[in-house]
């Protein structure tokens, strides 16, 4: 879960406001390297996550694949967990969160990314999956409740806020987060959904906000993180439900 679309494209960014500019917005790829881990339970994430045909087809989606991550935004992602650990249980990779893999997280795997081919500047909207297998089932129940609680909105948005400005957004940006309703899959609650907002930084000179709207699903041992991001709007409600309903068919099929 580690927001990995924060990658500079300055040169272009530059070209879109003023010759000679410095400007980055968050260029949308989830570029995780595949973790160790068991190869069947890799095979079954790999299996899980997010294909390009999941997408709506009126967009001609480009694919960003998997690369690693810099440690900068890995020390974000712990720091968010020990956050939410204050709040309660919580495993050491909460749907992603950090990329630590061992002991009760047998995997974290990564899907591409998925932007629309022709922005070439933006690289907006953007969809990608993430699916983390741990040794128990409660497990992953328990870290599903630890998304669902209030004060975890609060460590994310802080995560995502210096995340963003690390990989090129400006100084002074802003994030917060709400829950909103989720199509029900998996066990638990059925699914959280928080819509993350950034402000400030280099959107303020765009005058746009930046939308991040990220569920959170169960089943069995594995916890599927499915994110879409889009500036200036919602991402559509009705392709994200769409592409959902498909990556969790196949969590089923493979879970159970």
């Amino acid at each position: 879960m580690i927001r990995y679309w924060y990658r500079l494209v300055a040169g272009g960014f530059a070209g879109a406001l003023a010759v000679g500019s410095v400007f980055a917005l968050p260029s949308t790829g989830n570029f995780r390297q595949l973790s160790g881990g068991p190869s069947s339970v890799v095979a079954q994430a790999k299996a899980i996550n997010m294909k390009v045909s999941d997408l709506s087809a009126s967009i001609k989606w480009a694919t960003s694949e998997p690369v690693a991550s810099p440690k900068g935004e890995l020390a974000l992602g712990k720091q968010a967990v020990a956050c939410m650990a204050k709040g309660g249980p919580v495993s050491p990779d909460p749907f992603g969160t950090s990329g630590v893999t061992g002991g009760v997280v047998l995997a974290d795997i990564s899907s591409p990314s998925y932007s629309e081919k022709s922005s070439t500047l933006f690289h907006l909207p953007s969809a990608s999956s993430e699916v983390v297998f741990l040794t128990t089932a409660s497990g992953a129940l328990a870290d599903l409740a630890a998304l669902g609680r209030k004060s975890s909105i609060a460590c994310l948005a802080t995560q995502t806020a210096a995340e963003s400005s690390l990989q090129g957004a400006g100084k002074g940006v802003k994030a917060s987060g709400s829950f909103l309703s989720a199509p029900r899959y998996g066990g638990g609650s059925g699914g959280v959904h928080i819509r993350f907002l950034e402000t400030g930084g280099n959107f303020a000179l765009l005058k746009q906000t930046l939308y991040d709207d990220e569920y959170f699903y169960v089943q069995g041992t594995a916890e599927i993180f499915v994110t879409f991001v889009n500036l200036g709007s919602a991402f559509s409600s009705s392709w994200a439900a769409s592409a959902i309903s498909k990556v969790m068919a196949r969590a089923k099929s493979e879970v159970g």
